[in-house]
């Protein structure tokens, strides 16, 4: 068998095309053959390496870990069984260890921008206010599970903390040598990639 232009010997040429023997019998001329594999590309390719200066530009925004520092209290409001001050109440059954700081956590987890307090025991979020004051706010006077020296609202009323805005994201900049390899491959002419291989009408 004559030499293949893609520099394959007889040998890899009838590898790769089983039907094919060492004397090119039985050979069709309507047939497509694979005349060349990434394996042999790749074992005959050039490789030139090139240094590249890059310049990046990183923004670093604040992680959700705990909750803001400061909550806004925005007082005592009275429960509308028809339209719920705060979207969900987190403790329906009640929360034996309430804490405002833990109803604080519970709502910025999950990206709510209100926390409320509710009979001592509930938790309550939600990303508006819909309600109204309670006309005496003293009446928000239950004591927290979690911590009896705090209130958490009271019967039919619940206590609300707005969350404080995060800290605006940071943006530095970095520069840095990058050494990479590059490299050159040219496969056979008018050759596709199909399964691993490129095809072709063989050329002898």
């Amino acid at each position: 068998m004559a030499g293949l232009a893609s520099g394959a010997t007889p040998a890899e040429f009838s590898r790769w095309n089983p039907s094919v023997g060492l004397d090119c019998k039985p050979w069709y001329d309507w047939n497509s053959y694979c005349v060349i594999t990434w394996t042999k590309v790749n074992e005959t390719r050039s490789s030139t390496t090139t240094t590249t200066t890059t310049t990046r530009s990183t923004t670093t925004a604040p992680t959700l870990g705990p909750s803001p520092t400061a909550w806004t209290d925005m007082g005592c409001y009275i429960e509308d069984p028809k339209l719920p001050i705060l979207d969900v109440n987190f403790n329906p059954n009640g929360d034996p260890s309430l804490s405002i700081p833990k109803c604080w956590q519970t709502c910025y987890r999950r990206f709510y921008g209100y926390a409320g307090v509710q009979n001592g025991n509930q938790c309550w979020c939600g990303s508006y206010v819909g309600g109204e004051w309670a006309a005496n706010q003293t009446d928000c006077n239950s004591p927290c599970t979690g911590n009896p020296s705090t209130f958490c609202g009271g019967p039919k009323l619940i206590r609300i903390f707005k969350a404080e805005d995060n800290v605006p994201p940071v943006t530095s900049t970095t520069t840095g040598t990058i050494t990479g390899t590059t490299s050159t491959t040219t496969p056979a002419s008018g050759g596709k990639r199909d399964s691993g291989a490129i095809k072709n009408l063989g050329m002898f």
